[in-house]
């Protein structure tokens, strides 16, 4: 059976207390992520924001077009 000094015991317990460390931090983190069930719902959410905002680009670029034509008709009918 092979000894060990205390330098190196010291050594090894050491690393293990700091291994230790590192896998309590990692586990702590990991408690903070995504699960697919968050995913899918951050998808549907998406994609109900990206139909409002299409229709809201549509709309603004139709009134754009109405203004911009309204004050070209004024401009050519009074010249």
């Amino acid at each position: 059976m092979a000894t060990h000094t205390k330098a190196e015991n010291t050594k090894a317990l050491d690393m293990v207390t700091m291994h230790g460390e590192k896998i309590a931090t990692l586990e702590a983190n990991y408690a903070h992520a995504a699960t697919k069930a968050d995913i899918s719902d951050m998808k549907t959410e998406l994609e109900k924001l990206k139909a409002d905002l299409t229709w809201r680009i549509v709309i603004a670029m139709g009134a754009m077009t109405a203004v911009f034509t309204f004050i070209v008709e004024q401009r050519l009918g009074s010249g």
